[in-house]
């Protein structure tokens, strides 16, 4: 599958899905993410307050305030330190990269890594050392981002969560893995082992329960009861790759799902289908006319940027970020 494909199925794939088993199982709505808008300009900060380090255990974070798209936004995250008043690589460090990120088709990469700088300078007040760290830790998670995207897919998802935790451990050495991705890649493993048990045609339903059992047994209590509370989406959005990857017609998409969810879910899912063929439609027209602006050299910059800006104008906010950020990593698809 190409990497736009991928891109695409993993953001509206896995937001409708979980949307939807949610609603089919009367679960708590997840709460959506406080991302940042489609057209940012300057990225400013108000800081106030002392310039120490907080007490051990502490996370630091502060409002910023925007010019744009994350005006009235929190930051999302924040920098933990142990003892020594030294920061902490953990999810809390992860977020904050997140939360800048975000902006990624926004800004160029350099002014999102500046962005970050200034928001632990004048709003964290970290010192030098600290800072150093912390920017350090951040080229290294951007790193992965982008090695994850271009990673080529393989179409076994056991052997690509594998991969997936290969490389994280080959870029970022054990201990950093551990602390950013380690529960992501326990999880991918524990799912890709559940799709495949529930669609191997060779064992019967004793004998699937009796594996998971047996691969649940090996799990800490706690994570037990959180992947079950979550993996029903993850697993529907992994086969809904696959079947796209593999070109399955509707009719077998239909039976496959019907067997895992029911009847009711199964039909919903051919409508996100349906939905994510209309999306790709509409991505790969606007990376046609994209193209033909770019090309256009009796165009001024300004009436290029200008017409730019008018093709997203048929997307919504959240698509314009989805688009902007395809665009950003070169993964419009092909025409």
């Amino acid at each position: 599958m190409k990497a736009w494909r991928y891109a695409a199925a993993i953001v509206a794939i896995a937001a409708a899905i979980s949307i939807l088993l949610w609603s089919l199982r009367s679960q708590s709505p997840i709460e959506p993410p406080r991302a940042p808008g489609a057209m940012a300009a300057r990225f400013a900060t108000h800081a106030s307050g002392d310039a120490r380090a907080p007490a051990s255990g502490d996370t630091a974070s502060t409002p910023v305030v925007q010019e744009d798209s994350l005006r009235d936004t929190e930051v999302d995250g924040g920098i933990t330190f142990d003892a020594n008043g030294r920061p902490r690589a953990d999810r809390d460090l992860r977020r904050l990269f997140d939360y800048f990120l975000a902006r990624t088709g926004e800004r160029e990469p350099a002014a999102i890594r500046a962005d970050l700088r200034m928001h632990l300078r004048d709003a964290l007040h970290l010192d030098a050392g600290a800072q150093a760290q912390v920017m350090d830790w951040f080229d290294k998670y951007v790193a992965v981002q982008r090695a994850t995207v271009e990673m080529v897919r393989s179409g076994d998802l056991r052997r690509d969560a594998a991969r997936l935790r290969d490389l994280h451990r080959g870029l970022l050495g054990d201990e950093l893995a551990r602390a950013w991705f380690g529960t992501d890649d326990d999880y991918a493993s524990y799912t890709a082992e559940r799709l495949r048990l529930a669609q191997d045609k060779s064992l019967s339903a004793a004998d699937k329960t009796q594996r998971l059992a047996d691969i649940e047994a090996k799990m800490d209590p706690v994570e037990r009861e959180n992947y079950h509370a979550a993996t029903d989406f993850q697993v529907a959005s992994m086969q809904s790759r696959e079947f796209a990857a593999a070109g399955t017609d509707a009719t077998t998409r239909h039976d496959e799902r019907a067997a895992l969810w029911g009847e009711e879910a199964a039909t919903r899912l051919g409508a996100l289908d349906q939905a994510e063929a209309d999306w790709n439609a509409r991505v790969a027209a606007y990376a046609r006319a994209r193209d033909a602006l770019l090309a256009n050299s009796a165009l001024s910059s300004d009436a290029r940027e200008t017409q730019l800006a008018a093709l997203l104008m048929g997307f919504s906010e959240a698509e314009r970020r989805r688009v902007l950020s395809l665009a950003q990593a070169n993964a419009l698809p092909p025409h």
